[in-house]
């Protein structure tokens, strides 16, 4: 019984620890299809009346894994409250030759490092079929570079220099690190007794 209550209580420790770990970053990775390449883009920060507004306009992309007519040009929009990051609003819209290739409405926004993650649900367009019922966005800061957590240490009125992927998320397996956690406790827990 000892045994088993020492188990559970390490199990309830590493969903701890593994919920704190998880907080920040997005729980997706991106897919290697489709992606939409962003190699250069400007991306303006603003504040005004306590909001944050970050946008990316008229970026040029090159989409594989799903066709594109001719040019494709990307807008991405995210404003957010200065003093809570977490309240935060985003629009997605991008246009080829032929019209709406991929538009969505931001669900989450998080951070891997130096990475903005930007989860994009509702998705529309010639594209929106090929990436399922979400694009993850990630935006890495070329210069300046804003450190780590992007959204918190933004400067008002400031041109950064980005690029960015926009991918298919895929889901990582949030159980898996908390089961083994539980099974190597177990097993540590059997060897000693």
């Amino acid at each position: 019984m000892k045994t088993l209550l020492s188990a559970l209580a390490l199990g309830l420790f590493a969903l701890v620890a593994t919920d704190r770990a998880a907080a920040a970053p997005i729980d997706f990775a991106p897919a290697n299809s489709p992606v939409i390449d962003v190699p250069f883009a400007t991306a303006d920060y603003l504040e005004f009346g306590g909001v944050g507004d970050l946008s990316i306009f008229f970026a040029e992309g090159v989409s594989t894994g799903t066709p594109q007519a001719g040019n494709l040009f990307l807008n991405i929009l995210v404003d957010f409250t200065v003093t809570d990051r977490t309240d935060i609003a985003g629009t997605l819209l991008s246009s080829d030759d032929n019209g709406a290739f991929l538009d969505g409405t931001l669900v989450r926004a998080g951070f891997d490092a130096d990475i903005l993650q930007l989860l994009f649900g509702e998705l529309s367009g010639s594209a929106a079929s090929a990436f399922g019922p979400e694009a993850l966005v990630e935006i890495v800061f070329i210069d300046p570079f804003p450190g780590n957590d992007p959204l918190s240490n933004l400067t008002d009125g400031t041109a950064y220099d980005v690029a960015a992927t926009i991918s298919a998320p895929v889901p990582l397996p949030a159980a898996l690190p908390l089961l083994l956690a539980g099974l190597g406790g177990l097993v540590l827990l059997r060897r000693r007794g």
